[in-house]
């Protein structure tokens, strides 16, 4: 099992597998909805609804050694510098297991370690606060990633593909293996002049212009729509969508077809989001 946490800056850190950190996993089993409850007038029964998951806190045991002590001292000292980072940023990282991840912030509380002195190891419980309490699994789709490149009567596209696409009305589809509906983020890479694509009979579309080395990001986890340009810096367009469909409907389960005009290639990436933690080998 590969379980590992990338802070906000990117550092990751190896929480199982390298035979120097062990976790068990089951703690990260647990998982709580949040919901409210109507009692029948007739005081026999009554209906649950308002089903929410809230950031929560939970917690796991963390054991951690070296084979000398000046490495223990490393792999502890290292622990504390990349989980605290988040908490003074105030950016929370991601918990990975297998693929999988949740957005938290690794280590809000421990406990006492215990720590025999002469020992190279240490064990300790730490208090995970899981702002987004839920575990994610991403499936990307690429649209329109035409292959032939020596095609020159199409459109040359800039942006790290050395592809090539044509004019005419495309399609594709994304298929949504889930047991229910997931929020995508819908990449679309310039020049583009405003973008507008319709995913399962909904249509998602800004007024914006791209270069052709722009990119525009709809994240309809964060819901948010700004475009990167090549340098990075983002811009802010979220008052540029097409107000009279709903940019942030996740996809629905099953396949969608995806049309659009064909003149710019897109990335849809479907992120499924379970309570608890998938199961695997």
């Amino acid at each position: 099992m590969d379980v590992r946490y990338v802070n906000h800056n990117g550092e990751t850190f190896i929480l199982n597998g390298d035979g120097l950190t062990f976790v068990d996993d089951m703690p990260l089993h647990e998982y709580e909805w949040i919901y409210t409850l109507t009692n029948r007038v007739t005081g026999m029964g009554g209906k649950a609804g308002k089903f929410a998951r809230w950031p929560r806190e939970f917690s796991f045991e963390i054991r951690m050694r070296g084979f000398t002590k000046q490495q223990f001292l490393q792999q502890v000292n290292r622990f504390h510098a990349i989980v605290d980072a988040d908490c003074v940023a105030e950016a929370p990282g991601r918990l990975y297991v297998d693929g999988q991840y949740m957005v938290c912030f690794l280590a809000v509380g421990g406990d006492i370690p215990s720590h025999p002195k002469t020992g190279n190891f240490a064990t300790r419980e730490v208090t995970v606060l899981a702002v987004e309490p839920y575990w994610c699994t991403e499936v990307t789709t690429l649209i329109n990633p035409a292959a032939d490149t020596t095609d020159t009567t199409g459109k040359k596209y800039n942006y790290n593909y050395a592809y090539r696409y044509g004019t005419g009305l495309s399609a594709g589809s994304v298929y949504n293996e889930h047991y229910a509906p997931a929020p995508a983020i819908i990449t679309i890479f310039g020049p583009a002049s405003n973008p507008s694509i319709i995913i399962g009979g909904n249509t998602y579309a800004v007024d914006v212009v791209l270069t052709a080395t722009d990119y525009l990001v709809i994240d309809q986890i964060t819901h948010k729509i700004y475009i990167v340009a090549e340098n990075g810096a983002r811009t802010d367009v979220f008052n540029n969508r097409n107000k009279e469909h709903d940019i942030f409907e996740p996809v629905a389960v099953g396949e969608s077809q995806v049309v659009y005009s064909g003149e710019y290639a897109i990335q849809i990436t479907l992120v499924q989001q379970r309570s608890e933690l998938l199961w695997t080998e």
